[in-house]
């Protein structure tokens, strides 16, 4: 039989986590936030937004969902362009070049084009971002294995 100390652990332990988020959309507007279910294969992400309102947000307006370790981030600071000592070593090394431009180089774990997007996890490590998820629909390029690390 569990103690009630060890009863409230076993309830607890099954309740996911939120995840500060932060919302890039393809029109260019941001949405910071909490996801506690961040579901890839589904069509839309349930977002509570910093003022306590949920949204549900189809993955067709997203640019990348980026996991954040800070709402406020660094703005002075810029971010590494390029694969060192530190940078993951898990996953293929990727370049992604979105729609608008942007670059972004990281490390990704099974990046199939067919699938409808893709974790990456960013070269350099002192990034604000732990994880990026990249909807395909808002990828120009994916560049493989043959970029700089």
């Amino acid at each position: 039989m569990l103690s009630s100390d060890c009863a409230g652990q076993a309830r607890r332990s099954h309740v996911r986590q939120s995840h500060k988020i932060v919302v890039h959309f393809l029109d260019g507007t941001l949405l910071k936030g909490h996801a506690r279910f961040f579901f890839h294969h589904q069509m839309q992400l349930l977002v509570q937004t910093l003022e306590g309102e949920e949204r549900l947000i189809p993955f067709s307006s997203v640019k990348a969902v980026f996991f954040v370790r800070s709402f406020t981030g660094d703005k002075a600071r810029r971010e590494r362009k390029k694969f060192g000592p530190d940078s993951p070593r898990f996953g293929q090394p990727v370049c992604v070049r979105f729609l608008d431009g942007e670059t972004i180089l990281g490390a990704s774990l099974g990046y199939r084009p067919e699938e409808r997007g893709f974790y990456l996890k960013p070269a350099d490590p002192k990034s604000n971002n732990e994880m990026i998820y990249v909807p395909q629909g808002s990828v120009k390029e994916v560049s493989v294995g043959d970029v700089e690390r």
